[in-house]
């Protein structure tokens, strides 16, 4: 019998580590016994029989000699188990409840098969009326929230999680502030599963982090749940795999980002989505400074999501939440989860926003804008109304109620 590889570490470089280690593959986890210590590290480089590690701790205390190990199979309670319960990477509670039994999520076990998904034609209510009326999407359905810092895109995140009718949410804090994950805890129900690894945490284990929440929202998923799936960075989650790449060695890429870390955001992107069993919804936050041409990872983020919303720093700077920019927002599913009645209205009220957005700047002026436009007057009888509508400080809205407002904010603006 072939018993598991084993080998020991050799140097240190740049907060990896390099380990004697034949016979392991690239993405096994691995044990590092240090005197009473163990740690865990993932191969990330193979080169001849040495193996490059990237830990899932510091290397503070890590010596040469150290042996190594191959950790062996998958094992850990996900699932509905881990409902009501705050962890980090490797399990440990961070709730102050009882231990969770440790795991480690091996290989990433990839999207599901075309034969398993399914489109998105049920519609994901979020509560929020500038989303679920002119941006509502499906279940399943991918979407990227990308604003500057400040906009509002924490607050938005917090209310689709409290206004959603998702049956079990699971959130991922990657390279969060300390603060921020205190509140996200303490705010814990026992329909939600937290998933954090903090700003002080390795590169390695933030990006665990990421996939342990990713493997979660599977898990339920496969036991036919909605699931709705908040990840609090994506720009963070690129961050961390930027840092292993370039420490084992892989040469940047456009914007110093080697060409693995849009492979590693494409492979837990596709991860979500409905299949024949459950949904996994993701709702992701982008940090976007500038132009997506400066932005690789905006980019990048943009062509595997299936919609994106824009927020808009003037409209924060207003106090007006959520500061959603509707005419650089979209969502790619809206025509196959809502009825012809609902497209209808949504698209009149995109076209009389864009209207009053292109017209402001001559109304500013003094300029008559509205000559020879039929169709701006009645933007502009209706504008008070339109805000009252996008603007929402208070509890979620039924989507029943965010339909008849919409209906009657849009009636006027018909020939």
């Amino acid at each position: 019998m072939i018993g598991r590889a084993r080998g020991t570490i050799v140097a240190t470089r740049a907060g990896m580590l390099e380990a004697e280690l034949p016979f392991v593959r690239a993405g096994d986890t691995v044990a590092i016994r240090s005197g009473r210590r163990e740690a865990h590290a993932r191969v990330v480089a193979l080169e001849g029989t040495r193996a490059t590690l990237a830990p899932s701790c510091a290397v503070d205390g890590i010596a040469r000699g150290d042996v190594v190990t191959a950790a062996g199979a998958a094992f850990g309670p996900l699932g509905t188990l881990l409902l009501g319960r705050a962890i980090d990477a490797s399990g440990a509670a961070l709730d102050g409840g009882p231990a969770v039994r440790s795991f480690r999520v091996g290989r990433d076990r990839g999207a599901p098969a075309l034969d398993e998904r399914r489109p998105c034609t049920q519609l994901f209510q979020t509560g929020i009326r500038g989303i679920d009326g002119p941006l509502a999407f499906g279940r399943g359905a991918r979407i990227g929230i990308f604003g500057p810092p400040g906009a509002g895109k924490s607050t938005l995140v917090d209310a689709v999680t409290r206004g959603s009718d998702a049956d079990a949410t699971v959130v991922a804090l990657i390279g969060e502030r300390g603060r921020e994950a205190e509140r996200r805890v303490e705010a814990l129900d026992a329909r939600t599963t937290v998933v954090c690894a903090t700003s002080d945490r390795s590169p390695a284990e933030r990006l665990r982090a990421a996939e342990v929440a990713f493997a979660q929202a599977g898990a339920l998923r496969a036991r036919g749940l909605d699931v709705l799936l908040i990840v609090d960075s994506l720009a963070r989650i690129a961050a961390a795999a930027r840092e292993i790449a370039l420490a084992a060695g892989e040469a940047p890429g456009r914007g110093g980002f080697p060409p693995s870390v849009f492979a590693v955001l494409a492979r837990l992107l596709e991860r979500a989505g409905p299949t024949s069993a459950g949904s996994v919804t993701l709702v992701a936050t982008i940090l976007s400074d500038g132009p997506d041409e400066h932005d690789p990872v905006s980019e990048a983020a943009r062509a595997g999501l299936d919609g994106h919303l824009v927020l808009c720093e003037r409209l924060a700077r207003m106090g007006r939440f959520p500061a959603i920019d509707l005419g650089r927002s979209t969502s790619r599913t809206f025509a196959e989860c809502a009825g012809p009645g609902h497209v209808a209205a949504a698209r009149l009220l995109r076209a009389a926003v864009a209207a009053l957005d292109e017209s402001r700047e001559a109304r500013g002026l003094g300029i008559d804008a509205a000559a020879g436009d039929p169709f701006l007057p009645r933007c502009l009888a209706q504008e008070p109304a339109i805000d009252a509508f996008l603007r929402q400080d208070g509890a979620p809205s039924p989507f029943a109620h965010t339909l008849a407002c919409l209906e009657a904010v849009t009636q006027p603006l018909r020939a």
